[in-house]
């Protein structure tokens, strides 16, 4: 069983909360940062650490459980077989791509393929200290919540939910693009803040749907450490594009297995309940 069968938890309406999780989460980034601009392992599980904490935290204050938020264990299961399923599509098109000369795409070994213990510590390290820590405040947090505060769980909240979530999943990475990278305003800018907010978009429709933190988390974890069997290198220029073929992927697959195993249910997890007391 791929969804939580767990009813979503009820979030007060008050907005005092989530507000100042994402203000302390700015903060404590921006600062983590000016102490060490350059990437640091330590400080990067001390981020993860922290930001569960946060999370938990806050949905403590709210008056949630945190256990109420987490799917049973059994959701693992076919969780990685979706994940598993994406990726393996994912690279026989990049091997037909690779075979039909395409730019960007070669049929030699990756750097995963190559050393796959290697790839599989980044990942995990990836999943534990990256992942599954935004998931918790951005997905499983906020995004409840900001559905909470446009009144309901109908899809039109549902929807303004996910797109709350996205636009400060996307805004929470300004810190790294001006002090981890020494980037600046521009083009570049707009563009990144772009794709980062179509990304949170697709994780929050596939935690719409499933509401299972694992399955969304793993995504997460994976696009960052992509698990290619070939060489792609995509031209910076497409980087946009390519994000938004790979997130319509990412979304249509997880659709289609919640259709295949769940075909009588409501599209989406959490307007099950509002659709129920609508029956009754």
């Amino acid at each position: 069983m791929l969804r939580s069968d767990t009813n979503p938890p009820t979030f007060e309406r008050r907005s005092v909360v989530p507000v100042a999780t994402y203000v302390v989460t700015i903060a404590v980034l921006t600062g983590l940062l000016l102490v060490s601009p350059s990437h640091s392992p330590v400080l990067g599980m001390v981020w993860g650490v922290f930001l569960v904490g946060l999370g938990v935290g806050a949905l403590t204050v709210e008056g949630i459980s945190p256990r109420s938020i987490l799917p049973p264990v059994r959701t693992l299961v076919p969780a990685i077989a979706v994940l598993v399923a994406f990726w393996a599509l994912y690279n026989l098109v990049a091997f037909g791509l690779a075979l039909g000369g395409v730019s960007g795409f070669e049929t030699t070994g990756s750097k995963a393929a190559a050393h796959p213990a290697l790839y599989l510590g980044a990942l995990l390290s990836s999943l534990l200290f990256t992942a599954i820590p935004e998931e918790l405040v951005f997905r499983a947090y906020l995004q409840q919540k900001f559905t909470a505060l446009a009144d309901g769980e109908t899809r039109r909240t549902v929807a303004t939910g996910v797109a709350v979530a996205a636009v400060l999943f996307a805004l929470f990475h300004l810190p790294r693009w001006f002090l981890g990278s020494g980037h600046g305003v521009g083009t570049a800018l707009a563009v990144r803040l772009l794709g980062l907010t179509l990304m949170g978009i697709a994780y929050g429709v596939v935690y719409a749907l499933t509401g299972n933190l694992w399955l969304v988390a793993l995504f997460h974890a994976t696009m960052n450490q992509p698990p290619f069997v070939v060489t792609v290198s995509v031209p910076a220029e497409l980087h946009l594009l390519v994000g938004v073929v790979e997130y319509a992927a990412i979304v249509s697959t997880v659709y289609v297995a919640v259709r295949v195993t769940e075909p009588e249910e409501s599209a989406l997890v959490w307007s099950r309940r509002a659709a129920s007391s609508t029956s009754d």
